[in-house]
């Protein structure tokens, strides 16, 4: 796969890069945002963006929620991808778009975020989605979220 680059519809400041596949079968994976909650929706869509399309037209109208904890923001984010992972392995390719709807601290401290996975969501089967490792999060001075992880293909 050649370098990809792309911007998030939602939000012009929100995009991803994914760089080269390297022998050893990984490639980084760079997602920003002007907040924590277009960067995930970058980075998750940019996972979406790896798998093949599906060979059935999608229907946008569906939608299952996906649902994060974490005590940082890279954890945050891998327990959002692990949900997304969830219900890609039980709808299949048909999940092709993400929405998150909110990122909130908690008083105890760590974060919590929800969105939904939208598509076809008629029973699928396995997804070949690239697992990620090595998360990390980095908040500018103006709020802005750079995601960094590692891909890994299956």
């Amino acid at each position: 796969m050649n370098d990809q680059t792309a911007m998030n519809r939602r939000s012009p400041a929100a995009g991803y890069s994914v760089g080269p596949w390297e022998p050893d079968g990984t490639a980084t994976l760079e997602a920003w945002g002007d907040n924590a909650r277009t960067a995930f929706e970058a980075g998750l869509g940019a996972l979406l963006q790896l798998v093949p399309e599906p060979p059935i037209e999608v229907d946008p109208a569906h939608a299952a929620p996906i649902r994060g904890e974490g005590s940082e923001l890279g954890t945050l984010f891998a327990d959002l991808v692990e949900d997304l992972l969830e219900q890609a392995g039980f709808f299949g390719e048909g999940v092709r778009d993400v929405g998150i709807d909110g990122v909130l601290r908690r008083d105890g401290g760590g974060f919590v975020a929800w969105g939904y996975a939208t598509g076809t969501l008629g029973s699928g089967g396995a997804v070949d989605m690239p697992r990620l490792e090595n998360i990390t999060a980095k908040v500018d001075d103006s709020g802005g979220v750079t995601l960094r992880a590692t891909l890994r293909r299956p």
